[in-house]
């Protein structure tokens, strides 16, 4: 690891610093980056208690309908998305008919008032 990190590296570093899974030389320069900046140290205090009091929490148990209801929600909005799709594909009008048509009507509007 190298000496000079910045504010940025050293925060994605705190989660791996709470675990204890740093290894033995990253964590020593870790350490001295947090010894030598008082703001990132105390960035790293209260990201600690973050991580500490959400590990105390009671785990909650999700609703024994719920994996139904998300596949059951998931095969709802893929079988939208297949239609509209299929709708897009069948129904899309090339852009090689629609660049005449519209040079058509450009050219008549244009000659109709030329004809006034």
């Amino acid at each position: 690891m190298q000496r000079d990190l910045n504010k940025a590296e050293v925060e994605r570093l705190f989660l791996g610093a709470v675990d204890g899974s740093l290894e033995t030389g990253d964590e020593a320069t870790f350490r001295e980056v947090l010894a030598a900046d008082a703001e990132l140290k105390l960035r790293f205090e209260r990201y600690t208690l973050a991580v500490k009091t959400l590990k105390e929490l009671p785990r909650e148990k999700a609703p024994p309908a719920l994996a139904s209801m998300i596949l059951r929600r998931t095969k709802r909005r893929r079988s939208l998305l297949k239609s509209l799709a299929t709708n897009e594909a069948t129904y899309r009008v090339p852009v090689e008919v629609i660049i005449p048509l519209l040079l058509a009507a450009v050219v008549a509007a244009f000659l109709l008032m030329a004809a006034r």
